[in-house]
């Protein structure tokens, strides 16, 4: 793998700067709260270049089944951290662990099992979140955090009827925005939900097209972007579920991911191992995207006008392109760098012929 990368990814873990830490997250995998074997999976390393784990509480798990699957998260939980007990080393082989719940009161219920076996989890997902709920869920993470060395993140996920119906939109944007930025010292990626806004209006993407041309779906996702991808802020944005994985949708995959990150989003939630590599594979840096970026922010305070690109083929701006270097150099230090020649096309076949 050496031969593709100028520079190589690097290692990080939870205790990894927020930014940094919420670009890591990559493709996230989901994994049904009643999956009886996930912590031999994860201590067997079963799930090949996995960087992170949500355990779901929420849609995927019947309301008839919830206790069930509750105790076999905390289960689960303890299971892997007798493993780690007795071997130090397997922690870090293992991705970050995530919990997507339903309720303040399931999350209080599910730490106090847990007890200092929590520890073990980098935040909590909570889904439909809106300015109704939103501070209670902050609200009760900050509670679990004064007891703990290790900081429990919040993942909202944006997926409600009062963002993706035009008449409530903006109001509820605005009224999320001023509670996240209140928060936002514990948010590491804001979520959304298409599947969640899609069945809104008894719509379903075929596997053959990306949730972009679904428009009532896209122009949302636009506005949730232009809401909480500004520059000044601190958040990080993933990208939306691809329901299907099969071999004939892969393509299409490849190709909303590609979408995603052009539009701003870092990451994307997964509900198959299959789709995993694929979406990763587009966020190693390109050598000329990166000596690009090495340029502008080296040039911060020095020649910041308008410079002719390393590979002469462009203008960069040091001012107005500044804030976009940074997020590429932060991007590049956690996947790498490709070399010379090498595409993220071409990486991406690599790893699905190893």
């Amino acid at each position: 793998m050496n031969n593709f990368f100028h520079l190589p990814p690097k290692e990080f873990s939870k205790t990894t700067d927020k930014l940094k830490l919420g670009i890591a997250m990559g493709a996230t995998l989901y994994i049904p709260g009643l999956m009886s074997n996930f912590s031999s999976k994860l201590i067997k390393r079963s799930f090949e270049n996995l960087t992170s784990v949500i355990m779901c509480l929420e849609d995927s798990i019947s309301d008839n089944a919830l206790t069930e699957a509750e105790n076999n998260v905390v289960e689960q939980l303890h299971t892997l951290a007798e493993a780690i007990s007795a071997n130090a080393t397997l922690q870090y082989d293992l991705p970050l662990l995530f919990i997507r719940i339903r309720s303040v009161d399931q999350l209080q219920r599910i730490a106090s099992q847990l007890g200092n076996d929590l520890d073990l989890i980098t935040g909590i997902v909570f889904p439909k979140c809106n300015s109704t709920n939103a501070n209670d869920f902050f609200s009760c993470l900050d509670s679990l955090n004064q007891a703990r060395s290790v900081t429990l993140y919040g993942l909202p996920i944006i997926e409600s009827k009062e963002i993706i119906f035009k008449e409530s939109r903006q109001e509820e944007l605005q009224k999320l925005y001023k509670i996240f930025l209140n928060y936002e010292r514990l948010i590491l990626t804001i979520r959304v939900g298409a599947t969640d806004f899609s069945s809104l209006f008894s719509l379903r993407r075929p596997y053959n097209r990306t949730v972009y041309e679904l428009q009532l779906i896209g122009d949302c996702l636009t506005e949730i972007l232009n809401t909480f991808r500004r520059y000044e802020d601190n958040f990080i944005i993933s990208g939306p579920v691809f329901e299907y994985f099969d071999d004939k949708s892969k393509d299409i995959l490849w190709e909303e991911v590609q979408l995603d990150l052009l539009n701003g989003f870092y990451g994307k939630t997964c509900i198959h191992p299959s789709q995993v590599d694929i979406v990763n594979a587009v966020y190693p840096v390109s050598k000329e995207t990166f000596d690009d970026a090495s340029m502008i922010v080296g040039n911060r305070y020095g020649n910041n006008g308008i410079l002719s690109s390393p590979s002469k083929n462009k203008m960069n701006e040091v001012k107005p392109h500044y804030s976009w270097a940074l997020k590429i150099l932060a991007q590049a230090e956690i996947y790498g760098v490709l070399n010379e020649n090498v595409t993220t096309h071409d990486f991406i076949g690599y790893i699905k012929n190893i």
